[in-house]
């Protein structure tokens, strides 16, 4: 279906500039048909499900505002918006300091003051469609509002809570809070500061699941299950119920439906057995990166390559720099982060394989919490690197990867031989690495720019300090040849050799202990060597003299230079003593 989109819409963008020269107008429904396909090509940019793509979080967006952003969202390469929580809640205020507000629903009905009504919802769904774009709904099913924020009240429900859950007290847990969160039956039966349901309770199930069937109904592809690790699992020693076999089992198209939870490690998570019922979150992996680029530690890349996730298997596992909690909680635990930070950290995550990455976006303005919920946060989400690293992603599913380091400060995510990220956290520097890429000139597509050559089982290049490279697809075909290399009245004593180093690969970077040779004496004292190298190389070397002992007499005078063709690559020169 995507290849005809693409040939479809190549057909028709030929017409339209065959008829410019006779200055046809086109009247609206014309240009809406042009519109559609343009979004269809959009769509066709974008892999066929969530888990092959990256979520755009658009954290406090209204679904207006998300609407209004589809054709950028679907440009910069998400496949899956999540929204904030879509129920009712308890206060209309639009105050962007007060987000918590979203996480206090009163009911289980789609529609909000800050994010929309359920007709608002179901018009983003129908939109979000026709970009290939999936819709992701945060669902708050473990508490509902409270009555205030500190002491008992923290634990009472407010009083526009639904009456019909406000006056079932079969449908609520004890109303208190853990105190010892390495106690499961703690975490799960009592309070994390909000009221906390009896999701083992039949009768509230249902509402829940006829709740998240109607946002099915309208479009929504999956679910985010808010505070998931503080509901009970079917496993569990104590407090067991059949919450997720019975509300997961009763979901409408399911086969096709996202499902996470929010499982923040630590304490009594449980969370390889949440992995078991939906995919989960790798909070512990947030962290690892968030210092592995420096962020309240020492910049060091090697941090960023175990999951830390109890061995759930990658593909289970959604991951982030950041997470909105991370931002917004008073903790503040990644909220002092720099975009840099957070771009390279996302080049790490969005650059891997089989995990979904999820990218939050801030709110925008100055301060904390400065734009009103409803609003768009500030564009990093759309920045040219973290796009070009989406679209990375999306262009790698299906590919494994490897992971490899060039000290702490380089990392070089290679996914299959198709393609390559390489996130830079030092100063300028030349790329010298074994690689499985096919062989080719590789064009970056970050804002960093350059390119970088793969032959022979290396990939060399230059990256910029700070920089980030996007290596695929765009590859061109790498033609060999032999380049002949004749030294001539280079005499030595006995124990000496004559070798090649220059500044590529091929020539030992510049490391005399990777030099090509010793050449051929045949012709002593001339020395001869025979190299294969790409066509179009230009590169810079130099004559040596070395023992066993690795003595090194080098050639004096300026570096040599020389320019690869496509025939007759031969160099005679006389050793510079």
């Amino acid at each position: 279906m995507n290849k005809m989109v693409k040939c479809f819409f190549g057909v028709l963008m030929c017409i339209v500039l065959l008829l410019q020269p006779f200055q046809l107008s086109f009247d609206g429904k014309d240009q809406s048909a042009i519109v559609s396909l343009q979004t269809a090509e959009a769509a066709s940019n974008l892999p066929a499900s969530t888990k092959d793509g990256v979520i755009l979080l658009a954290w406090n967006w209204s679904f207006d505002t998300i609407r209004s952003r589809l054709p950028e969202i679907a440009a910069a390469g998400y496949k899956s918006i999540q929204t904030s929580p879509i129920q009712g809640v308890k206060e209309n205020t639009m105050n962007g300091s007060h987000w918590w507000i979203l996480y206090q629903p009163i009911n289980f009905n789609i529609g909000n003051a800050q994010l929309g009504t359920r007709e608002q919802f179901r018009q983003l769904c129908a939109e979000a469609e026709s970009y290939g774009i999936k819709i992701i709904v945060d669902i708050v099913a473990n508490h509902m509002g409270n009555q205030g924020f500190s002491g008992p009240q923290a634990y009472m429900p407010a009083p526009n809570v639904d009456p019909t859950i406000l006056n079932n007290s079969a449908f609520w847990h004890q109303l208190s809070g853990i105190t010892n969160w390495n106690d499961r039956w703690q975490v799960t039966q009592l309070g994390i500061g909000l009221p906390d349901l009896n999701t083992g309770n039949q009768a509230l199930q249902d509402k829940i699941i006829a709740f998240l069937n109607d946002a099915i109904s309208l479009g929504a592809d999956g679910f985010r299950f808010d505070a998931a690790k503080h509901i009970e699992l079917p496993t569990d020693q104590y407090g067991a119920s059949n919450f997720w076999t019975r509300v997961l089992g009763s979901l409408n198209n399911s086969s096709n439906l996202y499902i996470y939870g929010e499982v923040l490690q630590g304490g009594a998570d449980a969370f390889a057995q949440y992995a078991n019922y939906m995919n989960v979150t790798a909070s512990n992996y947030g962290s690892n990166v968030r210092k592995a680029v420096g962020f309240n530690n020492a910049k060091n890349v090697n941090l960023a390559y175990n999951f830390n996730a109890a061995n759930v298997a990658p593909s289970k596992l959604v991951t982030w720099v950041e997470s909105h909690d991370t931002y917004a909680n008073d903790d503040e635990i990644s909220t002092n982060m720099s975009e840099w930070q957070l771009k390279m950290g996302w080049a790490i995550v969005a650059a891997r394989a089989h995990t979904v990455p999820l990218f939050f976006n801030r709110p925008s303005g100055n301060g904390k919490f400065a734009s009103n919920l409803g609003t768009a946060g500030n564009n990093l989400w759309k920045d040219a690197d973290i796009a070009a690293v989406n679209h990375f992603h999306n262009a790698m599913a299906g590919q494994n990867e490897y992971l490899r380091y060039q000290g702490s400060e380089i990392i070089l995510v290679e996914r299959g031989n198709k393609g390559m990220v390489i996130a830079n956290l030092g100063s300028n520097a030349y790329i010298d690495q074994p690689t499985n890429l096919t062989n080719g000139v590789y064009t970056n597509k970050a804002t960093g720019g350059g390119t970088f050559t793969v032959a022979n089982g290396r990939i060399t290049g230059n990256i910029g300090g700070g920089k980030i490279a996007v290596l695929y697809q765009d590859t061109q075909p790498v033609t060999m040849a032999n380049v002949t290399f004749t030294v001539r009245n280079a005499t030595t004593v006995m124990g000496q050799n004559v070798y090649l180093v220059g500044n590529i690969a091929q020539l030992g970077s510049w490391n005399v202990n990777q030099a090509v040779g010793p050449g051929s004496t045949t012709n002593y004292p001339n020395w001869g060597f025979t190299v294969s190298l790409p066509v179009g190389t230009t590169f810079e070397y130099k004559a040596i003299k070395k023992d066993a002992a690795n003595n090194i007499v080098w050639e004096t005078g300026a570096n040599r230079t020389y320019t690869v063709s496509a025939s007759s690559n031969v160099i005679s020169f006389d050793f510079r003593n």
